[in-house]
């Protein structure tokens, strides 16, 4: 994202901040805000320059900075050995250093330095040469006691690899002298392209106080930053925002990085991870990581989409770059300048270009300034414009604390307004459904209303065609007895015609006087056989008016009563005798013994009828004489003892299986248009189970026939059974009532249970 660290290298590093004033042009006074800036550094420069001060340095002191007191000799080539710096012209070419931290920017050359110490005194000294900069590509030191011609001492440090080599461990380069009495000379060539002689000379007790002062200002760094990577966690796994994440990640980037900044690495871990790689790979992956926030937390995407599209590519870079930084490292970190520096100014450019729009802009502006003040001071200091002091080493490290925490107050109030315009949304959600809730329950309400009166005409509608289906039936059955009445009567009629005749032809003989004996005995024997054939007749029609009575009865008042099946399912098919005859069709009771059962009569007159009617209409084709058994059997104890089954079967095409299951639907019919209603089974199967209390199945196989079976119980019994189980049920009631009343003596426990038993 921003400049930072190794991030932020390079001579355009000191244009980053007026570059971030011109670029607000909502700003009062930018550009005299842009030259205060420029005056700030050129005043920094001016205090930290001035003449040689190189010289002979005299142990004098516990803790002595030995920067200004070094001369230089650049090694363009890096082909100077010590003999050469010895003797000869290079010799020649050493320079007074001019500043207390002589640094020299970006460079591939070698440089040489030589420090001359004096010890006093007549005993050996022991100090520390520190050098107060952690990553050295090469570091060579030469010691000389005396006059010697040849080094006493000599260290190589390459690639950071022997830093742990050294007599104490540390995130600095650190060796040990003992200075013999006059004077010592180093020599010291380093190679890294950021020079920079950051040295001092110090006592184990002065270098402790330093390492105590840095460990307790790092820790508070570290603790800062741990703190906010821990609250942005607990807001990641609260919000789950993707902003969040991608800050989470950049805080423990920045953690690790400024870790490897201060050169703990070299402290803490096996030397061939604390290699100076380590420090620009990881520096890399916070610029990348902070400037997929900036899209994110601006919402580049949906705002500046040209902005986000540079910026992405920008991140794309950095991580192609990475690879680099092992190959060149100079080269490497070159480039990753120039696309930090680039990202910096475009995620500048979007967050002032928003600032009157957007409190996120504002927010991101509060972190990142920090930021990008460390890339100034970096750059500064590694120039050797600004010393490596402890306040420009916290000025490395501290910034990206303070921005960090400034980020994540951002996020928060992000999530925070997120949240409550969520709320809102929700709000203005649960309101609306609430409406539509409404709305929906009065339309409920009115098409529940018209469901009803629907269902109530239809109801109406059912009952009538049940009715009408009944009183159809009943018709049939009173045709069916009117044509078998019309026979005995019109018998009795025909023989009552021939007595009259026969009486009249009587008298007139008695009359005439020509009576004879033999005509008096025809006449009484036809008189007698007329009244035995009127008498006969008259019988069968008195017996079918009772049957029709009986039965008819039956249908239209449905009283319960107690009746022997066979004998009532004989006289219910004689009834309907006519119709049977006029297909051709013979029904019969097949008896296995009485049958008495209380039940209603009618219904069972009516199921059998239609039973009969849905034999003739659909079991049969035209020509076609069938044969129809009825029978009924008491059921035995284990099949639910107290009832009877009534088996209906005929011998006609049977029922498809396709349309078998629904034989019992209301208005189900394949003859519509022969006279079906499509009720007759249905009023059965409601006959049936609801008044009769009992269960119909049916079974058919086609071309052999169908077979209805009525289980159906005896009602009285059923009644007093059901009397017996409630009684049962209320006395177990009762006893449980009254246990637990009783088992309650005194506790708060049986107070519970006894409620809870009632």
């Amino acid at each position: 994202m921003g400049l930072r660290g190794n991030g932020g290298r390079g001579k355009d590093g000191t244009r980053g901040l007026p570059g971030s004033g011109r670029a607000a042009p909502p700003w009062p006074g930018r550009w005299r805000l842009g030259l205060l800036v420029v005056l700030f550094f050129l005043a920094l420069a001016v205090a930290f320059g001035g003449g040689a001060l190189a010289g002979e340095v005299v142990i004098t002191g516990p803790d002595l900075s030995l920067g200004g007191h070094l001369d230089l000799l650049e090694d363009p080539g890096g082909t100077l050995g010590l003999a050469d710096v010895l003797s000869g012209p290079a010799a020649a070419r050493f320079t007074p250093a001019t500043r207390d931290t002589p640094g020299f920017a970006r460079t591939r050359s070698a440089y040489w330095a030589r420090l001359t110490l004096d010890n006093p005194t007549d005993a050996t000294v022991n100090r520390l040469l520190v050098f107060t900069y952690p990553y050295y590509h090469a570091l060579d030191l030469y010691i000389f006691s005396g006059a010697g011609a040849e080094p006493t001492e000599q260290r190589h440090v390459a690639e950071g690899a022997e830093v742990r080599g050294t007599d104490i461990p540390h995130r600095y380069p650190v060796f040990t002298l003992a200075l013999a009495p006059g004077r010592t000379v180093v020599y010291m060539r380093v190679e890294h392209y950021f020079a920079s002689f950051a040295l001092y000379l110090r006592t184990s007790d002065a270098q402790a106080q330093v390492d105590r002062r840095d460990i307790l200002l790092h820790g508070l760094t570290f603790g800062v930053l741990i703190i906010a990577a821990a609250y942005q966690f607990a807001l990641v796994v609260m919000a789950g925002v993707e902003v969040g994440v991608t800050l989470l990640f950049y805080a423990l980037i920045t953690l690790a990085y400024i870790y490897g900044q201060l050169g703990y690495p070299w402290e803490h871990l096996p030397a061939e991870l604390a290699s100076h790689y380590y420090r620009e790979v990881v520096g890399t992956l916070p610029v990348a990581v902070g400037q997929i926030f900036a899209v994110q937390f601006l919402d580049l995407r949906r705002r500046q989409p040209w902005i986000a599209r540079l910026l992405l590519l920008s991140t794309g870079l950095l991580v192609l770059d990475t690879p680099l930084h092992y190959l060149d490292p100079a080269r490497g970190s070159g480039i990753a300048q120039v696309l930090a520096l680039v990202g910096s100014v475009l995620a500048l450019t979007a967050a002032i270009r928003d600032l009157r729009r957007s409190v996120n802009a504002r927010f991101f502006l509060l972190g990142f300034l920090p930021i990008l003040g460390v890339a100034v001071v970096w750059s500064l200091r590694a120039g050797g414009v600004l010393p490596a002091a402890i306040w420009t080493e916290a000025a490395l490290y501290a910034p990206n604390a303070i921005g960090l925490v400034l980020f994540t107050f951002g996020v928060a109030y992000r999530i925070g307004k997120e949240r409550e315009e969520r709320e809102r949304a929700l709000q203005a959600s649960e309101a609306a459904l609430r409406r539509a809730n409404d709305e929906l329950e009065d339309r409920v309400r009115t098409r529940t209303a018209e469901l009803s009166d629907s269902l109530e005409k239809l109801k109406r509608s059912q009952d009538a065609l049940v009715q009408s289906e009944k009183l159809a039936s009943l018709g049939q059955l009173v045709a069916g007895v009117a044509h078998e009445i019309n026979t005995p009567i019109g018998v009795t009629l025909t023989t009552a015609s021939h007595v009259s005749e026969r009486v009249s032809a009587i008298e007139n003989l008695v009359r005439d006087g020509r009576l004879r004996r033999s005509d008096l005995t025809d006449f009484m024997g036809e008189l007698t056989e007329s009244a035995r054939l009127m008498l006969a007749n008259i019988g069968r029609a008195a017996s079918l008016i009772q049957s029709f009575k009986q039965v008819s009865a039956d249908q239209s008042s449905e009283e319960r009563r107690r009746v022997e099946l066979c004998a009532y399912m004989e006289e219910v098919l004689s009834s309907l005798g006519p119709s049977l005859r006029r297909g051709g069709h013979v029904a019969e009771v097949v008896s296995q013994g009485p049958v008495e059962l209380e039940t209603y009569p009618g219904l069972l007159a009516q199921v059998l009828t239609n039973f009969v009617s849905n034999s003739i209409l659909h079991g049969y084709d035209a020509g076609v004489r069938g044969r129809i058994t009825v029978s009924a059997r008491r059921l035995a104890a284990e099949e639910g003892g107290g009832g009877a089954e009534i088996i209906y079967q005929d011998d006609g095409r049977g029922i498809p299986p396709a349309i078998l299951p629904r034989i019992f639907d209301p208005f189900f019919t394949t003859r519509r248009g022969a006279g079906g209603t499509g009720l007759g089974l249905n009023i059965v199967y409601n006959l049936v189970t609801h008044r009769l209390k009992g269960t119909v199945r049916v079974t058919s196989e086609t071309g052999a026939g169908t077979r209805f079976i009525l289980v159906l119980p005896d009602l009285c019994a059923r009644d007093m059974s059901l009397s017996d189980e409630g009684a049962r049920e209320g006395a177990q009631e009762e006893a449980a009532g009254g246990a637990v009343a009783g088992d309650a003596p005194h506790t708060p426990d049986t107070l519970v249970a006894t409620g809870r038993a009632r």
